[in-house]
């Protein structure tokens, strides 16, 4: 692959260290014996490339029910097992860090305040000394392995404290920083009781890196506002950090090949056929509060009521995924979109029509796109999301005719201006603009879909990686 091979030019005689809470592997005890999968989720399928093309190592807590049992005595295993081509390295963490660090502040401190949700933040000070413990027990796994010539490259809100505690011991190592969530507002940060400590984790980087220049000027504004002189994209301080967009893709190429491939053009036929429908609308997410579930059940209610003509015609298939099932909050959240669908279907069904198709749990990949080349329109209205890569997988795994309806308060918005953009929250617009994106005439539809394949196309994730190290390799100044 073309863009591959131009990662692995780039990478040449470099190892990449890659630092994240999830790990790209899960290993799995089975009656057949242990069984390696790969973790799903964009932030495996982004940064893979970058460990494979380098042969690189990857650190993370060690999730599996058979983690352990694989790995050394450094607890590091080769992965895939197929055709291992990079190391992996586990972190254990105990119920009560994972408890206090991950589920406590990660979630329930970083993931409200971040997205907005502070009415959801709740401040502990022992979750904050797990955080603190944990980023710690990363950094101890991380010095034990690196090199002097590594790249080292940390991954999201989880490990906001790993940068500082790395070059306290490295000096003059490279140290990149993705952020894969929003940065938020001053107004917003400033209320974090750890706001300082956080931040400064964070400037042990050379390079930090955001999905949109909106984050990046949230991030440099709460700089000033810390006290941190700033020029331009650049933090002053005793290094020198330098900020930018980097908005994170997809393996285009891939991704579509896959989805026009033989058993998903059959398994999509078959959906098809048994669904029945003129018109298919499809809306995929996590179980979470800012994804805007229930919203966007409410504005195809109200779509219904408007617009009867399209009754029998249209239905909306919505899928989603189990999240963070131990929190109390969530299986609130799963509860009200279940009433929800139900009153939606026990008002307008009728004999072979269901409105809402609604499916809880993981969707294989392979019916995931069949799904994809059956929709009419994309619905993706999260209330807040950092970018979002269903808009960009949907854009991919079709042709040419389909139509994007895009919450404007996502990463991806700021790109794929050839959505129809609204706001999640105004059931009304929403309503309307799913009657619009029906009745486009092909012509329109065509032209909006093709500017936005040549968008994802262009900017796919090794255009992502590629621009990051080019970057990155530019601002390194050692002291």
């Amino acid at each position: 692959m073309k863009d591959f091979a131009l990662l692995k030019k780039k990478l040449k005689g470099k190892r990449v260290v890659l630092i994240s809470n999830r790990e790209p592997y899960v290993h799995e005890k089975t009656a057949k014996g242990i069984k390696c999968e790969q973790a799903i989720g964009g932030l495996t399928s982004a940064l893979e490339p970058v460990v494979k093309a380098c042969h690189g190592l990857w650190i993370a807590w060690g999730s599996g029910n058979a983690s352990f049992c694989v790995t050394d005595s450094k607890c590091k295993v080769c992965v895939p097992s197929e055709k291992p081509n990079f190391l992996l390295k586990r972190i254990k963490l105990s119920e009560t860090e994972l408890s206090r660090y991950y589920y406590g502040f990660s979630n329930r401190v970083l993931w409200p305040t971040f997205h907005l949700f502070l009415e959801k933040a709740s401040f502990d000070l022992k979750c904050w000394k797990a955080y603190q413990k944990v980023n710690e027990k990363f950094a101890k796994a991380a010095l034990e392995e690196l090199r002097k010539d590594d790249w080292v490259w940390i991954h999201d809100y989880h490990l906001l404290l790993l940068p500082k505690l790395i070059r306290k011991e490295k000096k003059d190592i490279k140290i990149g920083f993705f952020s894969h969530i929003p940065w938020p507002p001053w107004e917003i940060f400033s209320t974090l009781p750890w706001r300082n400590e956080l931040f400064e984790g964070m400037l042990g980087s050379d390079l930090i890196g955001f999905h949109t220049q909106t984050y990046v000027k949230n991030f440099i504004k709460c700089a000033g506002k810390l006290g941190f002189l700033t020029k331009k994209n650049k933090i002053l301080h005793k290094r020198q950090t330098t900020v930018n967009a980097f908005p994170i893709s997809i393996d285009y190429e891939g991704l579509s090949s896959y989805s026009s491939s033989g058993n998903i053009v059959k398994r999509a036929k078959t959906i098809e056929k048994a669904l029945r429908m003129k018109h298919v609308i499809f809306g995929i997410d996590r179980l979470d509060y800012t994804k805007g579930i229930w919203d966007r059940l409410i504005a195809f209610e109200k779509f219904l009521e408007k617009y009867p003509e399209f009754h029998g015609k249209v239905t909306l298939l919505q899928i989603v995924t189990p999240s963070r099932t131990k929190v109390k909050e969530y299986h609130d959240i799963k509860r009200r979109i279940d009433e929800t669908v139900g009153r939606i279907n026990g008002r307008f069904r009728k004999i072979g029509w269901v409105p809402v198709h609604y499916f809880y749990g993981s969707v294989p990949k392979e019916r995931l796109f069949a799904y994809f080349r059956i929709a009419s329109v994309a619905l993706i209205t999260p209330l807040v999301d950092g970018m979002n890569l269903v808009a960009k997988e949907y854009v991919a795994s079709k042709a040419e005719d389909g139509v994007l309806i895009l919450s404007e308060f996502i990463g991806a918005a700021e790109e794929l201006k050839e959505a129809i953009l609204v706001n999640p929250r105004d059931t009304e617009q929403v309503a309307d603009a799913i009657k619009y994106a029906l009745e486009m005439p092909y012509e329109k539809r065509k032209e909006r879909f093709l500017a936005l394949k040549e968008k994802v196309k262009n900017h796919d994730v090794f255009w992502w990686a590629n621009s990051f190290f080019e970057e990155w390799g530019n601002v390194y100044k050692p002291n």
